[in-house]
């Protein structure tokens, strides 16, 4: 297939969620990790997560590139900085426009994407491409807010894929990368009210999020309750032994 953007009919493997933040969800160089589906039973063992060689070109992938370096360069110094559940904690300085475009394109590729996961968010798919790949002005429709998560020992080994929800009665596409969760407004409607309004980065350049343990939202306990099943438990024991035989 050619490249959805441009028409280049030489695509490219574009991974879904970012190469280096998949890579983060490994403890120890040479680990592998589990992609689980809910409601599958069967595991999928990978070393750089879910790629698609249908969607994007070279040049097209690197645009979303960009914007990918920047937000996992960003989310790295920010979790450097602590504060209590519940606190909010300042992002200044920030590209709050980068944000948007970064989550916008990762929403875009699961919403075009042939693999496993993909979502429906209706014509927002091209309106998402339009701001991720096609740098129009940001419409006041799509935002972008980000809510730290913690675990006891400060992070959280998981990432999860974007998936169609609602917040105070506002569309939304949340997923998860990095120790955060992204909720990237797909609405006419104004922002909720969950978030402070600064936690909304679209035109900002200092912005804040609030910290709040992994248990208390959908993707901790999620994880939680995947990590427990057998496959998982046998595929953690397994890394366990590696580990061990490197040693």
């Amino acid at each position: 297939m050619a490249c959805l953007i441009c028409g280049e009919p030489k695509t490219i493997d574009a991974h879904l969620i970012p190469k280096a933040f998949v890579a983060e969800v490994k403890r120890e160089r040479g680990e592998q990790h589990l992609i689980l589906h809910k409601g599958n039973e069967r595991p999928r063992v990978s070393n750089t997560g879910v790629y698609d060689r249908s969607i994007l070109c070279g040049p097209c992938d690197s645009l979303l590139g960009g914007h990918e370096d920047y937000a996992l360069e960003l989310l790295r110094k920010l979790r450097k900085a602590k504060a209590p559940p519940g606190g909010i904690i300042g992002a200044d300085p920030i590209d709050g426009d980068r944000m948007v475009q970064f989550a916008a394109g990762i929403a875009w590729k699961y919403a075009v994407t042939t693999q496993p996961g993909r979502i429906d968010i209706g014509p927002y798919r091209d309106v998402l491409a339009d701001v991720a790949l096609r740098g129009i002005s940001i419409p006041t429709s799509i935002d972008v807010a980000m809510l730290r998560i913690v675990e006891l020992d400060g992070d959280v080994y998981f990432y999860r894929t974007p998936m169609p929800d609602r917040q105070d009665g506002v569309n939304i596409v949340r997923f998860t990368v990095g120790s955060f969760i992204f909720f990237l407004k797909i609405d006419r409607r104004r922002n909720g009210s969950t978030l402070p309004a600064e936690c909304w980065l679209r035109g900002r350049v200092k912005g804040a999020f609030v910290v709040s343990p992994a248990e208390l939202t959908e993707e901790g306990r999620m994880h939680r309750q995947l990590s427990s099943t057998q496959p998982s438990r046998r595929f953690f024991t397994e890394m366990q032994a590696r580990k061990a035989q490197r040693s």
